[in-house]
């Protein structure tokens, strides 16, 4: 008998200018309408008290890169910092959180506008230079977590990768999301809604009233590996939403 885990992912936005306390029980109410088993984080605070109001178990945490774990203890079972199983299950899954890095933004480069960050890559780059610096950033932190899974046979990767996917690109191969397809990860949103990045695209970023005018862009992602996708979508937005990311949310049976 299969069971069914709801996974999401979503950055917190630090830079968010509400109290963080308010903005704690935004975010517990929200989640808590979503009924989450595995939930990945991005941008962290006071993690403890998401934890508890939500009734989950802290998996792991990297402060260093600003990202968390929490799983439903009603289901799964803890093994160690990324691996669980359910209850009724002796097989593992292995569960890796990412939060890569901003730089270069590659969809501010496409339509030739600066990317403000704590560096400025400069346009006069070619789209290849481009795209080894984007290899030379992000992959090596993505290489180390698929090393780590690279015996597990089922395995969830969800995250911020501040990078799109080759998928929703013409002809452009982004490095992260080509390495996790040679490694048999498949991007659970672009599963469900179609390769054609005209067939509902699925942006995630800017969102809310944050970062208005940038080119809007899918850079959250749940990858799996095989497990069934039921269903992957995007949450959150409009005026009122407390993120400058959208949440993704996958629905999957093990």
């Amino acid at each position: 008998m299969k069971h069914s885990l709801r996974i999401a992912t979503i950055n917190l936005c630090d830079e968010n200018p509400m109290s963080k306390t308010t903005l704690i029980k935004k975010w517990i109410a929200e989640l808590l309408k979503l009924r989450v088993d595995i939930l990945f984080i991005q941008e962290i605070f006071n993690i403890e008290k998401f934890a508890t109001d939500l009734g989950m178990k802290l998996l792991n945490i990297d402060h260093g890169e600003g990202i968390c774990v929490l799983i439903n203890p009603n289901k799964l079972v803890i093994i160690d910092n990324n691996n669980v199983k359910l209850h009724s299950d002796i097989n593992p899954i292995y569960i890796g959180g990412m939060h890569l890095d901003d730089i270069p933004s590659l969809s501010h480069h496409m339509i030739n506008m600066i990317y403000k960050s704590s560096e400025i890559i400069p346009l006069s780059l070619t789209r290849s230079q481009l795209l080894k610096l984007c290899a030379k950033r992000r992959l090596p932190r993505l290489q180390e977590e698929l090393k780590m899974c690279k015996n597990a046979d089922r395995a969830i990767i969800a995250g911020d990768f501040n990078e799109p996917s080759h998928l929703d690109l013409d002809n452009i191969r982004t490095p992260c999301s080509i390495e996790l397809a040679k490694n048999g990860f498949i991007d659970t949103y672009r599963h469900m809604h179609g390769l054609s990045k005209e067939f509902e695209p699925g942006y995630t970023w800017p969102a809310g009233q944050f970062y208005k005018n940038q080119p809007e862009q899918r850079i959250d992602f749940i990858y799996t590996k095989n497990v069934e996708i039921v269903s992957a979508d995007t949450y959150g937005g409009g005026s009122k939403w407390i993120s400058d990311h959208k949440m993704v949310i996958t629905d999957i049976l093990v």
